[in-house]
């Protein structure tokens, strides 16, 4: 029996999810929606970005004015419509779930079998989006953290710096602060260059490709601070808790006056009350998801205190995201120190 209308038009609404997020990042990564925002028509899009494809802008859009994300009135004038500025105010998460981790979702189906290879990813738009999500909610969360150590810090070691936000906010907050920015991917290592590059603390930040214990075992300065902002659940999920161990240890004995502060997920995935919240089905849902695919590990916050105790340390404090902004309670943030003996 020839399935209906009404019921075909159900079932594909996730399929009108998966294109539209898709375009969303597609008109973000190529600066669109600044056109559109300013007021263009289809001649002038094309004129003005050197290099589009007229027929295949048409298409996008078309598209875009059919999912009402841009107006186009009599005269084929094109504007950004409120909900496409909405779209904008989230613009990160697109530039990480869509940019970094679209490829990944699409290729998970091939990489369900035990000792498949982990599936891929774009590591620059998966440091760029992180980092840039962080201006909402991590870094607000780092800062709150900070406050309550009364320290005026001289060195920062960001350890898996991403797009290098943190250093040059975090340098911004502490006049007399130097930072390096430690990261394995070559592609976000070219983004935290160039952003860093354009920021006013540019002269007192750089940004080197390693690995956090390639780092440490360089001898490299000593920090009297340090952050590792959703990188620790990489660690272990590459170098197993063994790593986890031996980086905390490392960090510790090069700088044992070191202030570490450590922000990641509160593993809450198979909590079925806590994933009816609607950010965690419009977001964290997807995020816990790819995480076992990629070679990362998500744990529990019980889990990460308790490893944090067995390594000889402290929590000086935690905190988690302010709930104005996300009030699931799954991102946590800790200040840790060595443990007085």
């Amino acid at each position: 029996m020839p399935i209906q209308e009404r019921v075909l038009t159900d079932c594909l609404e996730p399929f009108k999810g998966f294109v539209l997020s898709s375009m969303i990042f597609a008109m973000h990564r190529h600066g669109l929606d600044e056109d559109f925002e300013r007021g263009t028509t289809l001649e002038e899009l094309v004129a003005s970005r050197g290099g589009l494809d007229r027929a295949r802008t048409a298409a996008l859009v078309d598209y875009l004015a059919a999912a009402q994300v841009i107006a186009r009135d009599p005269g084929g004038r094109l504007t950004l419509t409120p909900l496409g500025r909405r779209f904008g105010e989230a613009r990160p998460w697109y530039e990480m779930m869509i940019g970094g981790y679209g490829i990944t979702f699409l290729e998970l189906g091939e990489h369900l079998g035990q000792g498949s290879p982990p599936a891929p990813r774009v590591g620059r738009f998966v440091g760029s989006g992180s980092c840039g999500i962080s201006m909402h909610d991590s870094i607000p969360l780092v800062r709150k953290l900070l406050a309550t150590t009364g320290r005026d810090y001289r060195m920062l070691v960001d350890l898996g710096c991403g797009s290098g936000v943190y250093l040059t906010e975090l340098c911004r907050d502490h006049p007399r602060m130097r930072a390096v920015g430690i990261e394995p991917d070559a592609a976000a290592v070219e983004a935290a260059r160039e952003w860093v590059a354009t920021q006013p603390t540019a002269d007192r930040v750089r940004v080197e490709q390693a690995g956090a214990l390639e780092w440490l075992a360089s001898g490299a300065e000593r920090p009297d601070l340090a952050v590792l902002a959703f990188v620790i659940h990489e660690v272990l999920g590459q170098e197993g808790e063994e790593g986890v161990r031996r980086l905390l240890t490392e960090l510790f004995e090069a700088a044992p006056d070191l202030d570490l502060v450590i922000v990641d997920i509160d593993l809450q995935s198979s909590d079925e009350a806590a994933m009816k919240h609607p950010l965690a089905q419009n977001y964290y849902n997807a995020y816990y998801l790819m995480h076992p695919f990629t070679r990362q590990r998500l744990e529990t916050r019980a889990w990460w205190e308790a490893l944090f105790a067995d390594c000889g340390l402290e929590i000086a404090a935690s905190s988690l995201t302010d709930p104005a902004m996300d009030s699931t309670g799954m991102e946590v943030g800790w200040l840790l120190r060595r443990r007085a003996s």
